[in-house]
């Protein structure tokens, strides 16, 4: 009987015990246990709880609330921040928590790396070379491109890599093409790097076989097509047919690049001609005589005046002998 007694005694202390230890392992006044990482690993711009901890609770909206709660900035790709757990404690206390309300666990000081992807060389080389090719369109015969520097390889982010590329200036710089590289992660921009590059674009283009005088009028003879590097000029002409007829605005060299800004379209009316001026609406027309005060190419409104009644008035060139006045 006495050991029967003894027996149930020592059950009844066991379980006491047991039962005044918190299964969870969480203290009295503890609403969850934190097992920090000695070494984690993040992808994102920032660290949060979740990232560089085990998280345990009896309340799940306690444990999301941890999961979440903001550590700090990570490091630029590849590159870590050591952190100890007194600071963890007291940004997770600047967002609300008391930090005794935890059971900490794990690593008095961990280390948190920022995982990371590598643009490299030849993928740079290649996003240049499909922008510019396509700058050149079609009538490129050869596209050539080199970096006038050397180029390093861009550490970013891990996760889906995105490179955008985009011409700085339609103009060079010391001879170079300025190239944009706008490269994203997971569908969002994370920053650029501006390259120069060496860029050569062959084209047949239109070139001047004599020295061609001011004002002269372009003929078939005046012109021929030569393949040369034209970089990425857009206002030059590729076709003969573009440039006969228009007329010279200065002095042109032989075998100089015409451009759209050396030429222009001759006056079909120069300025003291004899023209007939016609006023016209719905219901009638009337014609006078008048004389053009200026230049005129076909539908260019210039200065007239009418030699019966000596007024100055505005017409549209119609063709070389006429002007027309619209009611």
């Amino acid at each position: 009987m006495f050991s029967y007694i003894i027996k149930k005694s020592i059950i009844l202390c066991i379980f006491l015990v047991f039962a005044s230890t918190p299964i969870s392992g969480f203290g009295d006044n503890q609403k969850a246990s934190v097992s920090l990482l000695e070494n984690s690993y993040v992808s994102d711009v920032e660290v949060r709880l979740g990232d560089i901890a085990s998280i345990d609770s009896n309340e799940q909206s306690m444990k999301d609330k941890l999961q979440k709660m903001y550590i700090c900035r990570s490091a630029e790709p590849g590159s870590s921040v050591t952190l100890n757990v007194s600071y963890i404690k007291s940004r997770i206390k600047q967002q609300g928590i008391a930090p005794e309300s935890i059971n900490w666990n794990g690593s008095d000081h961990l280390t948190v790396e920022t995982k990371s992807v590598s643009i490299s060389i030849q993928e740079l080389q290649s996003s240049a070379e499909t922008f510019i090719t396509e700058l050149a369109g079609k009538s490129a015969k050869m596209v050539k491109l080199q970096p006038a520097n050397d180029i390093k390889p861009i550490m970013i982010s891990n996760g889906k890599v995105n490179i955008r590329t985009e011409l700085v200036s339609p103009y060079t710089v010391n001879n170079n093409v300025l190239l944009k590289f706008v490269y994203s992660v997971d569908g969002r921009d994370c920053g650029n790097r501006i390259i120069p590059f060496r860029v050569e674009v062959i084209k047949d283009i239109v070139v001047t076989t004599k020295s061609i005088d001011l004002h002269k009028v372009l003929n078939a003879d005046d012109l021929t097509i030569v393949s040369q590097n034209v970089g990425l000029s857009s206002n030059i002409f590729y076709t003969k047919d573009e440039l006969i007829g228009k007329r010279v605005k200065r002095v042109i060299s032989k075998g100089t690049i015409i451009s759209s800004d050396m030429v222009e379209q001759p006056p079909i009316i120069k300025q003291g001609d004899l023209i007939t001026i016609v006023v016209e609406s719905s219901s009638f027309r009337i014609s006078a005589q008048g004389k053009a005060m200026e230049n005129g190419i076909g539908g260019q409104v210039i200065r007239v005046i009418n030699t019966l009644s000596m007024k100055e008035i505005q017409a549209k060139v119609v063709d070389g002998k006429t002007v027309k006045i619209s009611l």
